[in-house]
């Protein structure tokens, strides 16, 4: 997904439909009238959910139209319909544009979402809300964790349903490193021990700038700070810190630093040719799906940093003037069923971690969702132990911009 919005904002002001915080109700976007979960799905039925979401990942697509897409119209009456967009922005900016144009009548019924997009719309009003506590699978969601009730930093107060979660991770080749670097004090020690062996994709590439931002809360030995907006002034103290140690690591990269992988892409490409021996994922299985597809050696295995690596939630969206908000929260409430979110997690399938908290599922799924399988995958309890907020989007990017002036140039 992306986490930029190039939009502007809106001096535009409309009334949001306030839910009911009892019993699970919720109440009727256009009458305002309280209605039980119950009564929304039999205004569900027969209807179709428009479903706007990054179509950048065929795992992704096919798992929503292969799997939730019958299972919604097995189970409730609803016709799924997935529409693909190049990029999140684009939905938002659709949506910024119909508000300015104060249009009731919108198309889209639930948005794939999070980050600076979802701040974006929730500053100019877009969100219908809140609901996404009211869900009946709530229960098994942790609204009490920052990791849940902050996205990137900005409070979501249900105004979005958690859908999933990612965590980066480190990924090295077991033949050729016997104990990887459990710090990025640690990982400077080896890449001058194993010179050209190590680098990492040049920001603004996603994983890059979660590396970048990796060594921002290591080499600071900040993290809560950077929950809040940003604050120029701390962040000009503090990153040079980071400018300093990333210019240290710099000699020691692949190519020696001369070049930087320009996406992830590449960055697996060099992986997978030998010509570095370790790689990152912000997704904890993808290197398992890689092993088994036989592009990366069998010989892969994947860790977390001993401090934890960041982690962040995705969630699901409905837009203010969604023509069908009750089949809209239907579909939500399905995406967070232990069934589904077991389904999504399977390396083979998507590989994206659970927003559930284990311990709060029925039992005989505890073990589905705790229990991932591959050499090359840690144990999903592991991951959820170790997790890091990420900072707030305004530091993300001056961390981003720093990194162009101070390290690129």
């Amino acid at each position: 997904m992306s986490y930029r919005v190039f939009a502007v904002s809106l001096l535009v002001a409309v009334s949001a439909a306030v839910l009911a915080a009892c019993g699970g109700g919720s109440e009727d976007g256009e009458s305002g009238e309280e209605r039980s979960f119950e009564e929304m799905e039999e205004a569900a039925e027969g209807t179709t959910v428009n479903f706007y979401l990054d179509a950048g990942d065929d795992a992704i697509n096919a798992y929503v139209d292969e799997y939730v897409a019958p299972r919604v119209e097995e189970e409730h009456g609803i016709e799924l319909r997935r529409t693909p967009i190049s990029a999140t922005e684009d939905g938002v900016n659709k949506l910024l544009n119909e508000k300015s144009a104060s249009s009731q009548d919108g198309t889209m019924d639930l948005i794939w979402i999070n980050g600076e997009n979802f701040a974006t719309g929730a500053d100019a009003d877009l969100w219908y809300g809140p609901w996404a506590e009211e869900l009946p699978n709530t229960e098994y969601v942790d609204w009490e964790s920052p990791e849940i009730n902050q996205d990137f930093g900005y409070p979501v107060e249900g105004m979005e349903a958690p859908w999933g979660k990612a965590q980066f991770v480190m990924i090295y080749d077991s033949a050729e490193i016997e104990d990887p670097p459990q710090s990025m004090d640690e990982l400077l020690a080896w890449t001058e021990e194993n010179p050209g062996r190590f680098t990492y994709p040049a920001p603004p590439d996603f994983t890059g700038n979660a590396f970048v931002e990796h060594a921002f809360y290591q080499t600071t030995g900040e993290i809560e700070r950077y929950q809040e907006p940003l604050d120029e002034e701390v962040f000009d103290e503090e990153a040079p810190q980071t400018w300093e140690y990333l210019n240290e690591l710099e000699p020691n990269l692949w190519r020696e630093g001369e070049t930087y992988p320009e996406s992830s892409s590449a960055m697996e490409e060099l992986y997978a040719n030998g010509e570095v021996w370790m790689n990152m994922s912000y997704n904890p299985q993808s290197a398992q799906r890689r092993v088994e597809d036989g592009i990366f050696p069998e010989s892969t295995r994947t860790y977390v940093f001993e401090d934890g690596t960041l982690s962040n939630t995705h969630y699901v969206a409905v837009p203010f003037n969604s023509p069908n908000k009750a089949g809209a929260q239907v579909v939500a409430n399905f995406l967070q069923s232990p069934e589904a979110q077991a389904e999504k997690q399977r390396a083979e399938v998507w590989g994206d971690l659970t927003a559930l908290e284990i311990d709060r599922v029925p039992e005989e799924q505890q073990e589905e969702l705790a229990d991932v399988s591959g050499d090359a995958v840690l144990p999903t309890e592991e991951l959820q132990e170790n997790q890091l907020p990420e900072a707030r989007a305004g530091w993300l990017l001056a961390l981003e911009d720093g990194w162009q002036e101070n390290v690129l140039r």
